[in-house]
């Protein structure tokens, strides 16, 4: 991979440490006002999500591999809703029988209403029956929003893919007890990639976003495309001194898949 950079001095390569160091194959510099770097990295999505469940449970299916493609709303993993499910017909009759509560009450109002008119009723007999029918009005909202957040609950039993894209790794087997939040699916856009390189930090220094590269699949370097510097890591790695830096692919060839190396 070929960028452009000013670099006013001569980087030496870091000393070899014990902890293998990130992919970076080379970087060639001149004490000329424009130089060549020449970087190996990998071709990695520019949008990546972890899904999970947002409440615990058993997991008793995960539909997808490494590799499969999804679309948005499917199904990509399960855990058990029995519980779930009986929560939902819990709620289901509480809402019944408030409704049943608050018919009743009404009844009562106007019967109620009609006696006083007729002179047969007290003010505080209706007064009591209006009391009555408005905390069984109350009664029946509380009982439908119990219901809507069981019936909410109860969907969340199924993990479903945000957007189209291609499963990039599984972190949970069916079987598991699975915590809310935690990753079960990761899940990534394949039209969209970045190639991912590190830069000496000296380089990185001299680096600003939106520089151009040219980027060449390693296995076949007849086969580029051009890029575009979208992110560099403010930071240097503490072990290897360089910093991540992430290039927006410019309409990559299908050969440019996940993963590939590249340079």
């Amino acid at each position: 991979m070929m960028g452009t950079a000013l670099i006013s001095s001569c980087t030496k390569q870091e000393e070899n440490k014990e902890e293998a160091p990130r992919p970076v194959l080379s970087i060639t510099v001149k004490q000329t006002p424009a130089t060549s770097l020449g970087l190996t990295g990998t071709i990695e999505p520019t949008i990546e999500t972890d899904l999970g469940f947002r409440i615990l449970g058993r997991m008793i299916a995960r539909n997808v591999n490494v590799g499969d493609i999804v679309k948005r709303g499917d199904v990509v993993a399960a855990i058990d809703p029995l519980a779930l499910e009986l929560a939902v017909r819990s709620a289901q009759s509480d809402v019944e029988n408030s409704d049943a509560q608050l018919r009743n009450a009404v009844t009562t109002e106007q019967r109620q209403r009609a006696l006083l008119e007729s002179r047969s009723g007290t003010e505080a007999s209706l007064e009591e029956a209006e009391q009555a029918r408005r905390s069984a009005t109350a009664a029946v909202a509380k009982a439908q929003a119990n219901l809507d957040k069981a019936k909410e609950q109860l969907g969340y039993a199924q993990l479903r893919a945000e957007f189209d894209g291609v499963v990039t790794a599984t972190s949970a087997e069916v079987g598991q007890v699975v915590s809310a939040g935690q990753t079960v699916v990761t899940i990534a856009r394949p039209d969209k990639r970045d190639a991912v390189v590190d830069v000496p930090q000296a380089a990185a220094q001299k680096l600003k976003i939106g520089a151009p590269f040219e980027v060449t699949l390693q296995l076949e370097p007849s086969i580029r495309t051009t890029g575009v510097v979208r992110e560099i890591a403010p930071e240097a790695e503490t072990a290897t001194r360089t910093s991540r830096t992430k290039i927006a692919l410019t309409d990559p060839p299908e050969a440019f898949r996940l993963g590939s190396v590249i340079t």
